[in-house]
């Protein structure tokens, strides 16, 4: 072929390039554009990269709940006042006791604990239940260094103590020759649940320790400050071990009452430090070990949330885990009361789970999970809420949302619940924590490359990247939405 005469050269030039124009032009004006944020979530969506139409769409409803704090504690939906509107409990760590809001139904709260103050709080975990029979709910408060407290309640916000710094007994020196800062290792509680495990009509407490001491079942007598401590009650504790147990009874970190087998009485479920762990009720205040296919890990204290809920829809309630190494852990319940773990559900998840919970989120009629832990193990504000479709055959798939996936200084509970009443399960969260790098959204004086070059010519590593706290408030409640 010969060679185009320029003029032709050139018209192809001009005409490549307006063409080209116009396809940048096009690409620009029908690329989605991001919808305005009406709150600080709109700063996490920007952050985090969120696709513009996820499947389900979340809106932060958080006026007058507390912007910082160290809310390390799982939040607690109860409708206390009566009103047909759920109201929110919760404890922080180096606070000054735990705090309830009133909610209006729309997303909006008042703080409504006037008795509840204490010196200063650890955090822990909160229970609601009418403890005196007297139609109104009480409130019952885990503390990490004090114990356990409990408050009346009259619906109307006001609370008064009953009994505060409940211990076992085995945490009260009997003579002077006790060691008594061996002895103050039994003392404090790291979770609690509330229900009538020997069926007697009051409502009694399984307090979980949070160092040494293990499970302690409270018997009440509708009083509200008398109560009893139960004895060879079949949990371990202090006085009565598991076998090779070198931890008087150890810890939990979260524990729950239910029903699990479906026989009418009260079990115990709980995140053990020896591992998930779960004991059957005969309905007179005794348990019995029921634990088989769970794990038992070499390394203590892993695991911490836990959900339960019937995920494979055949009649038996199942387990999920929040494990702070594997993430979620989903347990399926089998006929002969043993457990079959699937495979990991959630394998994105390298930083591990802190909190999970169960609720139809799609409103499909299957239950969904959603988690808190770490995408990534980075240093910083980290730490995320991630949402997982149910099929209702035991299966979960991530979905995108618009809740944030990184950016929260430490997500210690999940709750879910339907906030304003519109027929779709919304979700809170409790945040705020000392992070790698980075302490309540402060840089740490921290070196994090302190060791020297052997050689002039070596150059330092980079500093690890820290991930930044998004400006939200440290209690969140997100309303769901539905799908975009």
């Amino acid at each position: 072929m010969g060679r185009l005469p320029k003029r032709s050269i050139l018209g192809c030039v001009i005409l490549v390039a307006l063409i080209g124009a116009i396809v940048y032009a096009w690409s620009k004006s029908s690329k989605p554009k991001a919808t305005p944020p009406a709150t600080a979530a709109g700063e996490s969506a920007a952050r985090l990269g969120a696709v513009s139409r996820p499947t389900l769409n979340f809106i932060l409803s958080a006026d007058g709940l507390p912007a910082k704090g160290m809310w390390k504690s799982t939040p607690m939906f109860a409708d206390i006042k009566k009103d047909g509107k759920l109201d929110l409990a919760a404890i922080p760590r180096l606070g000054d006791g735990a705090h309830v809001w009133f909610g209006d139904g729309t997303g909006k709260w008042t703080d409504t604990s006037a008795g509840l103050q204490m010196d200063t709080s650890c955090g822990g975990g909160v229970a609601l239940g009418d403890i005196r029979n007297s139609g109104h709910l009480d409130l019952v408060v885990a503390d990490h260094c004090r114990g356990v407290f409990v408050y009346s309640g009259d619906g109307a916000g006001h609370w008064q103590a009953m009994v505060e710094k409940l211990n076992p007994a085995i945490s009260t020196p009997k003579s002077s020759e006790n060691d008594n800062e061996a002895l103050g290792f039994y003392k404090g509680s790291e979770d609690l649940a509330v229900g009538d495990v020997n069926e007697d009509g009051f409502l009694d407490i399984v307090a979980a320790s949070s160092d040494q001491g293990g499970l302690t079942v409270y018997l009440g007598d509708g009083t509200g400050i008398l109560w009893q401590e139960a004895r060879s009650t079949g949990l371990p504790n202090g006085e009565e071990k598991e076998p090779e147990d070198e931890n008087n009874g150890g810890w939990a970190n979260q524990v729950r009452l239910v029903d699990i087998n479906n026989d009418g009485h009260l079990d115990v479920v709980a995140a053990y430090f020896a591992g998930p762990r779960v004991w059957l009720g005969d309905g007179k205040g005794h348990f019995r070990y029921a634990s088989r296919g769970l794990p038992e890990p070499t390394l203590g204290g892993l695991y911490r949330g836990i959900a339960v809920g019937d995920i494979n829809e055949d009649g038996l309630p199942d387990l999920v885990m929040a494990s702070e190494v594997n993430g979620p852990e989903v347990y399926l319940q089998q006929a002969d009361g043993s457990w079959l773990a699937l495979p990991d559900v959630l394998p994105s998840l390298k930083g591990g789970a802190v909190a999970v919970a169960l609720g139809d989120l799609t409103g499909e009629g299957h239950l969904d999970l959603v988690v808190s832990g770490r995408g990534e193990k980075s240093l910083g504000s980290d730490y995320g809420l991630f949402v997982l479709k149910g099929d209702g055959k035991g299966g979960f798939k991530e979905i995108e949302t618009n809740l944030p996936t990184t950016g929260l200084s430490v997500a210690w509970g999940v709750a879910i619940a339907d906030v304003n009443n519109d027929g779709l399960p919304d979700v809170a969260v409790c945040t705020g924590g000392a992070v790698p790098g980075k302490e309540q959204g402060r840089p740490q004086s921290v070196r994090l490359n302190s060791a020297k070059p052997r050689k002039e010519t070596v150059k330092p590593k980079p500093k690890p990247e820290v991930v930044e706290e998004l400006p939200l408030p440290r209690l969140q409640v997100w309303l769901n939405k539905g799908g975009g």
